[in-house]
């Protein structure tokens, strides 16, 4: 299910987009408002995979249907934004495409490098566990041999 905010952050986001090229400024300028709608499109992407995929839970055919919509306004929302870079400037799809890129390989990073911290505290934490249960076994051992 998709959180409403991400909608609506997706939604303010792009129209601070908008007036940000209404008032002539460049791509570079508005790299954070670009950075936030490509991050609520990309939840929306996550949430419409997820919804597809799901088998067990409530109303999958009302929750694949919401995010599909939500997917829908997202396309034309880049459809629009690209058409619009376009009139403006022919390089500035290109530079929002290129961003995006650099955005896309910054999050799959960041993904990875929390999953291996997670993989890592969990391989420390059976560690130290397997050494508490050997010390307890080995001290009880040792007070039974010797009283």
């Amino acid at each position: 299910m998709i959180d409403p905010a991400t909608i609506a952050l997706a939604t303010s986001a792009f129209g601070l987009i908008k007036k940000g090229f209404a008032a002539g400024r460049d791509i570079e300028t508005m790299a954070k408002d670009v950075s936030r709608w490509m991050g609520a499109c990309h939840d929306i992407e996550k949430a419409h995979g997820k919804a597809k995929r799901r088998r067990f839970g409530g109303s999958v055919e009302e929750e694949a249907l919401e995010t599909w919509a939500a997917l829908k306004k997202v396309k034309q929302q880049r459809e629009e934004l690209r058409l619009y870079m376009l009139s403006i400037n022919p390089q500035a799809w290109n530079e929002l495409v290129r961003l995006e890129g650099q955005i896309r390989k910054q999050r799959i990073a960041e993904e990875r490098a929390r999953r291996e911290r997670n993989e890592e505290i969990l391989t420390w934490t059976a560690i130290t566990a397997g050494i508490s249960v050997f010390m307890i076994v080995a001290v009880l051992l040792l007070s039974r041999i010797f009283p």
